[in-house]
């Protein structure tokens, strides 16, 4: 018997074992949790997309923050997503296969709730409009600061075929679909 049949499964095996639970194999080494943002970036390069999420807020400034970061390698590779709070990677999570940005044109049937900020961004390109909410929740350690998720609500026009499309995005997905109907403005006299 050929002594590589058996080495070549065990060292894959062993290299398995020593690896962290969360760690994650991008360019040029691993990244695990615990690891600083600024790490990550050196080890994986720039994301693809970054996503704000919640934070504390003081006095004007966000004093912490976290970010979901997005990493697409195409569709024979998992999309990665990064989750830092404060700069500290603290989840490593895979979203099924990346993609290629789609060359076909969006229509609302194309989001979902559940797909990530991401995706949407990709596949429908900038929305028409954002706008930003946030809604307080306790937790925050000084009176002065206040403790805050971000909820953003992007507004899509994929022409006058189809209602105004409103998508409320937390935590970096979709949580829910709307519609809007479109505001004619009267027309002006000539005078």
């Amino acid at each position: 018997m050929n002594i590589k049949w058996i080495t070549r499964p065990t060292t894959i095996l062993l290299m398995l074992a020593v690896t962290p639970a969360f760690a994650w194999r991008c360019d040029h080494g691993f990244v695990n949790t615990g690891d600083a943002a600024s790490l990550v970036r050196r080890k994986c390069g720039q994301p693809d997309f970054v996503y704000n999420d919640t934070g504390i807020y003081r006095r004007g400034h966000f004093i912490s923050i976290d970010e979901h970061w997005y990493y697409n390698y195409g569709p024979s590779h998992l999309l990665q997503e990064l989750r830092f709070h404060n700069g500290v990677l603290q989840a490593v999570d895979t979203l099924g296969y990346g993609f290629r940005p789609v060359s076909r044109r969006c229509t609302p049937q194309d989001i979902r709730v559940g797909m990530s900020a991401y995706e949407l961004a990709m596949r429908c390109g900038k929305p028409k409009s954002k706008r930003n909410r946030t809604t307080r929740i306790s937790g925050a350690k000084h009176s002065s600061e206040k403790a805050v998720i971000r909820r953003e609500e992007w507004t899509y026009d994929f022409g006058s075929q189809y209602l105004l499309q409103e998508v409320t995005i937390s935590g970096g997905q979709v949580q829910s679909l709307g519609t809007a109907s479109r505001v004619k403005h009267p027309a002006k006299r000539p005078r």
